[in-house]
């Protein structure tokens, strides 16, 4: 794991996804996994592709494989292979994928309606983080 600059702020990366959404998108396909007691959740990034994701609730297990640039807990990271990373709760990544890679989180829960799930697991930028949910 290659640390390439300081942690960017929460409003760096929301603004890096208000350009991002301004841009053409690239077709990034999603497979959904349910599991007892757990969702998967994997999406295939294209070379060359940036992602910025949404924030999660909860702390949960996002797996790499590939060769991206990513946000973590302790900032940029350029990561190749296959890399399991800790996400806590309230984290806004965004990924560049140099070649394709995937990503997948792993949340648990026994829910398989994905209506239910993103309002289960997904928080909206603007909401705080619970102190109950802080790592």
């Amino acid at each position: 794991m290659t640390s390439l600059v300081s942690q960017p702020s929460l409003s760096d990366i929301l603004r890096l996804q208000e350009l991002c959404e301004q841009m053409p998108q690239a077709e990034m396909p999603v497979e959904h996994v349910f599991l007892p007691g757990q969702y998967l959740r994997k999406m295939s990034m294209p070379a060359h592709s940036l992602v910025v994701g949404k924030r999660h609730r909860y702390r949960h297990a996002l797996i790499v494989t590939g060769h991206v640039t990513v946000r973590t807990a302790d900032g940029m990271h350029e990561l190749q292979g296959t890399h399991i990373i800790d996400s806590p709760a309230g984290m806004k990544r965004a990924i560049y994928a140099h070649s394709p890679s995937e990503l997948v989180t792993v949340h648990l829960t026994d829910e398989t309606d994905l209506d239910r799930i993103e309002a289960l697991v997904i928080m909206p930028d603007d909401e705080p983080l619970a102190l109950e949910n802080q790592p």
